[in-house]
């Protein structure tokens, strides 16, 4: 049995982590969003720190890993 280069596989692996931080800090974004728009700024303030925080942690896991947009 053949193995792939290692290389590929851990930037398969980055690609796939990156998407779901991603994903995960779109989506709590967009909570934030409903939630303000529902009426609650005090909760809305606090998702979109929630929100903030996943961004950051997306932007700095692709910093890291050299990974362009």
């Amino acid at each position: 049995m053949v193995q792939p280069p290692l290389v590929s596989s851990l930037v398969q692996r980055n690609k796939v982590v990156s998407k779901r931080k991603g994903a995960i800090a779109a989506a709590t974004a967009g909570g934030a969003a409903v939630i303000a728009v529902a009426g609650a700024p005090i909760v809305a303030v606090v998702a979109a720190a929630g929100a903030a925080y996943l961004a950051w942690d997306w932007f700095s896991f692709r910093m890291k890993n050299g990974m362009r947009f």
